[in-house]
């Protein structure tokens, strides 16, 4: 899978059209990040970030960025029809970049909508060959997460009844219990402060994937989760969400997302998808 969407990402670079020299400079001054990309994108240690700061310093950054082109209206960020230019890939060497005054490149990329922007980011994850067990974990449960809830783009067109889990083991040549661990697991993983979720995806924390698929299932405050200690104790005193909590809260979200989606609609494919969405939501309620 990893060598198959790399390669197909690589064609798609190559096939993009360069821009004129003034239209990438004006691009590059309204690159907008949107926080709810940023988990996408594996967080750096405090050593890892200090690594990725002094080769760009003295090397320059030689690596494009990925931008997506396109509206506020829809990205989901406004009302306005004006271009906008959302970073999906090159978070932290952005950063460097901005707070130095060094140049870099950019790549533009094409997508119907934010859905589809996450999906790609998930998936271009998945296809880099230097991932630990952990991000591996984390990525293949994201995107379990997100399939399983309807939102991901495996889940539009008609395959309600398709078994997710059944459907991403056979794709990563493992079972579909594993799958399933994965979703609990980057659930735990979402409920961690960014720095502790920063050393966890790096495999430097003591924290078990039996104990952080286990904070996943149940119902804690983020707030209280400061150190590995407060994490340890919620893991050892917390009651697992019940089936018709959990229920309930994937009802509420598919509610949201076909109310949000029929905002959107303009095309038949459009109408396709809203209606496969409701016709998910309603084997929910029926369950």
């Amino acid at each position: 899978m990893a060598k198959n969407f790399m390669a197909g990402m690589k064609k798609t670079l190559v096939d993009l059209q360069p821009s004129t020299f003034s239209e990438t400079e004006k691009i590059k001054k309204q690159i907008v990040v949107l926080d709810s990309l940023k988990k996408f994108i594996p967080p750096l240690t405090s050593e890892e970030y200090k690594q990725l700061e002094s080769n760009i310093l003295k090397h320059g950054c030689k690596d494009p960025l990925t931008v997506w082109e396109t509206t506020e209206l829809k990205a989901g960020t406004g009302e306005g029809e004006e271009p906008i230019f959302i970073l999906i890939d090159g978070h932290n060497r952005y950063k460097i970049c901005m707070q130095f005054g060094i140049d870099f490149k950019i790549g533009l990329l094409d997508f119907e909508d934010l859905d589809a922007v996450k999906d790609y980011m998930i998936d271009f994850q998945l296809g880099r060959r230097n991932l630990n067990p952990e991000q591996i974990s984390y990525f293949r449960g994201l995107r379990y997460n997100r399939e399983k809830t309807g939102k991901g783009k495996y889940n539009r067109g008609g395959e309600e009844s398709i078994d997710i889990a059944e459907k991403l083991a056979i794709e990563h040549s493992v079972s579909p219990r594993t799958i399933k661990n994965d979703g609990d697991y980057a659930k735990g993983v979402e409920k961690l402060p960014i720095e502790i979720k920063s050393e966890l995806l790096a495999g430097k924390i003591d924290l078990s994937k039996e104990e952080v698929q286990r904070l996943g299932k149940i119902e804690v405050s983020t707030e209280e989760l400061n150190s590995i200690e407060d994490i340890k104790n919620a893991i050892s005193k917390g009651e697992e969400i019940s089936p018709v909590k959990s229920n309930q809260k994937l009802v509420k979200a598919l509610k949201k997302d076909v109310i949000d989606f029929a905002k959107t609609i303009s095309t038949k494919k459009d109408c396709e998808q809203l209606m496969s969405k409701i016709s998910s939501l309603k084997k929910l309620l029926s369950a």
